[in-house]
């Protein structure tokens, strides 16, 4: 029988569990269990813990440890087990805690990246777009039936004006006409998104005939 057969069979006919033994000889279970199924990898690595392991498990169960001690050290080919040196096993461990603590890190920033990514989407879709008129401005007076609304908005943005759709182009600037009446004018500049976001501007123009016109009737965007 192998030196853990001996044991678990010893143990069993003690009547007693590994738990018990775990408690008798504070050594953990899976360590126990580890000498008992052949599995010595799963052991401490430093000689000295696993032959004390061994010693103790035999002592609880008021066996000799000599003949179980020569068996696990034959078994386990202790007497050709290479001890790795305190400082280099603490240099292994550290270089294994900076490699983790940089994948921690990377899985960190992709994390943050990736929720800024979808709050910046999410508030897209949520806020209005940005709308400017520059002219007609607000309160303007002309003598004519006609006046040029320009402004900007933002790309793929849908621009109406008094209900109809007007193009913008490929920077969301927009240029159009509209018809006049005498008296106080409403025009109503809507920008609307996909998702039903809208901003809307108001802007008044009073046509008096006969008169000059006051103010300016069209301005140039820049780089239209």
């Amino acid at each position: 029988m192998r030196v853990g057969e001996r044991l678990k069979k010893a143990r069993e006919d003690r009547q007693l569990d590994l738990n018990e033994i775990s408690t008798r000889t504070h050594i953990p279970v899976k360590y126990l269990s580890a000498i008992e199924s052949g599995q010595f990898s799963m052991l401490p690595p430093a000689k000295a813990h696993r032959l004390a392991y061994v010693r103790e498990y035999a002592e609880t169960l008021e066996m000799s440890p000599a003949s179980f001690l020569y068996q696990f050290s034959q078994e386990s080919n202790l007497e050709n087990y290479k001890l790795v040196h305190p400082k280099k096993n603490i240099k292994i461990r550290y270089l294994n805690s900076l490699s983790y603590i940089i994948q921690s890190a990377i899985f960190a920033v992709f994390v943050i990246g990736f929720l800024g990514y979808l709050v910046w989407q999410v508030n897209g879709i949520l806020r209005p777009p940005e709308l400017t008129v520059y002219t007609p401005v607000d309160g303007y007076v002309s003598g004519r039936l006609t006046t040029l609304v320009q402004g900007e908005t933002e790309k793929e943005v849908q621009i109406t004006i008094n209900g109809k759709e007007v193009m913008a182009n490929d920077k969301g600037q927009f240029e159009t006409p509209i018809d006049l009446s005498n008296g106080v004018n409403t025009i109503t500049i809507s920008a609307i998104k996909k998702h039903g976001k809208t901003t809307t501007i108001t802007r008044n123009v009073v046509v008096k005939p006969g008169i000059e016109k006051v103010g300016m009737d069209s301005a140039k965007l820049p780089n239209y």
